[in-house]
């Protein structure tokens, strides 16, 4: 099967991406031809797309918001590839540097379109796309909208939105990764199929008990809500004083999080790692005993969890979103309610003074991530781009 994604981005930025590359090594290893258009943002990085258009990021700030709506560079990228590759079948992720405008391409190909969050064309979801500088204090909320904020609020609701509605007609399948993203979806007026979000599982490592390593991973932005758990360590301190705290990841709120481990005065039981590669968190998730994701916002799964249960770690995790689709309450971790740097504290302190609840737990996750293991991810995806095949012969 010839095989075309597209994507905003080219560089393992976040979860979306790293489930690409996973996702497409299964393919490729399957026997298929894989390739891959993006966006060529952030060049100085390594890239895994076979064809490249100039980024929207990249364009004047006047038409930076136009052609969120029409890009004639990744048009015309489309046009040529579909011209050269001719897919058996194309499949949208993430749009924001792609723009509305490839849909049009794509009548005559089977296409499927999967939604991993925030969106122009999420209307549930629209102001988590928007970047801070919408907003008057950080709050992603209507009415914390300044008057950028709100041009922009108004252009993609009704504007930006209304082209990718009017796109949609030639998408045969959407896909999201959790029951959660389906039921937003319906909400949005958008019908999808729930193929739960995998990763691939490390092998399970019993959890050494004389560790005293708890750790966040993931992208250092507000929302993500890691302030809640810096300041969980002035409780979790007082009962466990030799604890860390080790922060893996990168992101525009890294500074303001270094300050606020340096007002609290914690800097001693606090380590930010920046970004690390896969066996460098194999070797972070090998070491400690928690992982914990505070997140504010609606995350629409949360893979990074499944990472760590996979080697046998119990996760605590705000109750939004996904995450409870995938994390068992009591029985492979705790969730808790997001901005309650109290609850996270109780229950790091919970789990760290029972030992036989440690472990119960510990095997419990690793029990629980073996569902969303890989390579049964691609199994299903591979059984949809079949229907959506044979349903495209049959018009």
């Amino acid at each position: 099967m010839k095989i075309l994604r597209i994507t905003s981005i080219g560089f393992e930025g976040g979860g979306s991406d790293n489930g690409i590359i996973l996702v497409d090594k299964v393919l490729r290893r399957m026997g298929h031809t894989v390739k891959i258009l993006t966006s060529n943002l952030r060049s100085d990085l390594p890239h895994f797309s076979d064809f490249e258009f100039k980024a929207l990021d990249y364009q004047p700030h006047v038409l930076k918001l136009f052609y969120r709506s029409f890009y004639p560079n990744s048009y015309f990228a489309l046009r040529k590839v579909l011209k050269e590759y001719q897919p058996d079948i194309v499949q949208l992720h993430t749009m924001s540097q792609v723009s509305p405008s490839v849909l049009f391409l794509l009548k005559k190909y089977p296409t499927v379109m999967t939604i991993h969050g925030a969106e122009d064309f999420t209307p549930s979801l629209l102001l988590w796309s928007f970047p801070k500088t919408c907003f008057k204090d950080d709050q992603y909320k209507l009415s914390g909208l300044n008057f950028s904020g709100w041009l922009h609020y108004v252009y993609h609701r009704y504007i930006n939105g209304a082209i990718y509605r009017f796109g949609f007609r030639i998408v045969d399948l959407f896909i999201v990764f959790s029951q959660y993203m389906k039921n937003l979806m319906k909400v949005d007026h958008i019908e999808s199929v729930c193929v739960p979000n995998a990763t691939k599982l490390f092998e399970y490592e019993p959890i050494d008990l004389h560790s005293n390593l708890i750790a966040y991973v993931g992208r250092i932005e507000k929302f993500k809500g890691v302030q809640y758990l810096i300041e969980s360590m002035l409780n979790i301190i007082r009962t466990y004083p030799d604890i860390r705290l080790n922060i893996a990841g990168t992101g525009p709120y890294e500074n303001q999080l270094k300050l606020l481990t340096k007002e609290l005065g914690i800097e001693s039981h606090v380590n930010f790692l920046g970004h690390l590669n896969r066996e460098q968190l194999h070797d972070l998730y090998r070491h400690l005993k928690i992982l914990i994701v505070p997140s504010v916002w609606p995350e629409p799964f949360g893979k990074v969890g499944i990472e760590a249960m996979s080697l046998g770690r119990p996760v605590i995790a705000s109750d939004v979103g996904g995450m409870s689709e995938w994390l068992v309450d009591c029985e492979t971790g705790y969730l808790v309610p997001p901005e309650n740097s109290s609850a996270i504290a109780d229950k790091v302190i919970k789990i760290l003074s029972t030992p036989g609840m440690l472990q119960e737990m510990s095997v419990n996750a690793r029990s629980r991530a073996l569902d969303f293991d890989i390579e049964r991810h691609v199994e299903k995806i591979l059984r949809l781009y079949k229907e959506v095949i044979e349903g495209y012969a049959q018009k």
